[in-house]
């Protein structure tokens, strides 16, 4: 990240604090980048979650937005389910994941498919 000269903020930042812009790099492969975290879990969450329907949902959006990392909704997602994704997200707590819940009713492979 770079800042504009004299623009360094005093406090952390979030992503809805600053405005991307893409350009190139000289990393050749993405094999090439280390996403391992310092806090000793060794999870590698993605900085940028692909806009991909069976991949950028409300969990991993909020799993991703906890680390530090940014989903892309998918673009044919309407509008209203997006807004209830975002305001779910940003409901979210900051430290602690969100439990799934299910009825007695529902069954393992209900768990699995929120999961």
């Amino acid at each position: 990240m770079q800042f504009l000269p004299g623009q360094t903020p005093p406090y952390d930042l979030t992503y809805d604090d600053v405005f991307l812009v893409p350009r190139r790099t000289d990393v050749a492969s993405r094999f090439d980048v280390d996403l391992s975290t310092t806090d000793g879990t060794g999870t590698t969450i993605p900085l940028v979650v692909a806009n991909m329907t069976a991949v950028a949902g409300r969990r991993m959006a909020e799993t991703v937005a906890r680390r530090g990392g940014i989903v892309v909704l998918p673009q044919d997602l309407p509008i209203a389910a997006a807004s209830d994704t975002i305001a779910f997200v940003k409901s979210r707590s900051l430290t602690a994941d969100t439990p799934v819940v299910l009825d007695p009713e529902q069954s393992v492979s209900d768990a699995l498919a929120l999961i």
